[in-house]
């Protein structure tokens, strides 16, 4: 009786795909989303990036078919909290964010296989993928004595860190692909076997989707730092790759205002919370927050992190004059973000510093386009 042939990896790629299109609609209808592709020169299982899902043919033929399915759920699950298109900080340290990307995914389900776990270095579980990746950062000598201690040397496990990474970039039109799949399963309870925990992770994923680049670029006159850093990942515009290039980091000083009248819900209070706490991965080192209704609330909280909670004051009526006459008295500040629903009478401005009016929705920034056309302001609405 003849034995039967082993079979290659993209057959077992296939026999998993036809199991999730019967049982994971949600994670059949991301992998489809990806293009399949053979890469001969991969150290590691599955990689992502540029809508395109490679793979290893030597290193899944290998693997069981339990592990094979165990590591490309965990690379499907990559692709929906979108960790390669849209949560990638400015000048990143392309070998610790797979590894914070790992942690992340590593808590979303019971994995057998082998991904880096907040425990083993010794942080907290829940924390986001920014939070995993600051402090990975913060102590990286260690994170990395620590992760490659498992057989394989550090050179060894910096190159399979960097390839995992390779693909990743700022991609738009790949976060609103995959946001859509995730609105439809929320809409069609499509989630299949998905653990509820996995579930919240990838639904806190849609609660702020907009390019945090271009509000700070609003500021661009003020935001880039005086302090030049050299490094060699950039060319010199001069002398090529010869002579070191240079970088500018954000040290700008914000102000934002947000509106905690009755009329902004609690929602999308915690939307604006959020887009506060994305600035930070983005180089900016502190932010003032002021809180107003029909005047300032309190005293100023400064932020130089994320954070989880923040205690709401006032839900009053709303006035804009209050912050913006708070903003134009200290001359310290760079600029003034307000986020609100718009509902206020028109401030009266003594200067045309710059305010970006961060409004509830597109609907309110269409009701109050007046908000545009006052002394350098713009206007934004998160979606």
């Amino acid at each position: 009786m003849k034995s039967e042939r082993p079979k290659t990896a993209q057959e077992k790629i296939k026999d998993i795909a036809e199991r999730f299109f019967l049982s994971e609609p949600l994670l059949f209808a991301t992998f489809c989303t990806h293009t399949l592709e053979e890469n001969r020169s991969l150290k590691i299982p599955f990689r992502t990036g540029q809508m395109r899902l490679e793979y290893s043919q030597e290193i899944v033929a290998a693997l069981s078919e339990k592990q094979t399915e165990e590591y490309l759920t965990a690379e499907l699950f990559r692709i929906l909290l979108k960790h390669p298109y849209q949560r990638v900080p400015l000048y990143p340290d392309m070998n610790l964010l797979p590894v914070a990307s790992d942690i992340t995914v590593s808590q979303m389900k019971n994995f057998s296989i082998s991904l880096p776990s907040a425990k083993e270095l010794f942080m907290k579980n829940g924390l986001s993928y920014e939070e995993y990746y600051a402090e990975l950062k913060n102590r990286k000598d260690y994170a990395m004595d620590a992760l490659s201690e498992g057989g394989s040397n550090l050179e060894e496990f910096l190159s399979r860190t960097s390839q995992q990474s390779a693909l990743w970039a700022e991609d738009e039109e790949a976060s609103e692909k995959i946001n859509a799949l995730i609105k439809k399963a929320q809409a069609t309870n499509g989630w299949g076997t998905i653990p509820g925990k996995a579930i919240e992770t990838i639904e806190a994923s849609l609660v702020v989707c907009m390019d945090y680049r271009h509000i700070l670029s609003q500021f661009r006159a003020s935001i880039l730092s005086q302090d030049r850093v050299l490094t060699r990942m950039r060319p010199n515009r001069r002398y090529g790759f010869s002579y070191m290039g240079s970088r500018y980091s954000f040290t700008t000083s914000l102000l934002v205002a947000v509106d905690v009248s009755g009329s902004v819900s609690s929602e999308d209070l915690q939307r604006f919370f959020s887009v506060i706490n994305s600035f930070f991965k983005y180089g900016i080192k502190s932010i003032d927050v002021i809180q107003f209704d029909y005047g300032v609330k309190e005293e100023i909280l400064t932020l130089k992190k994320a954070r989880k909670k923040v205690k709401v004051l006032g839900r009053g009526g709303t006035s804009f004059q209050p912050p913006v006459d708070f903003y134009e008295s200290h001359k310290e500040y760079d600029g003034l973000i307000v986020c609100t629903d718009g509902f206020a009478p028109c401030p009266k401005r003594k200067t045309s510093r710059r305010i970006l009016w961060m409004l509830t929705d597109e609907c309110a920034l269409k009701e109050n386009e007046w908000l545009c056309s006052l002394r350098g302001s713009r206007a934004v609405w998160v979606p």
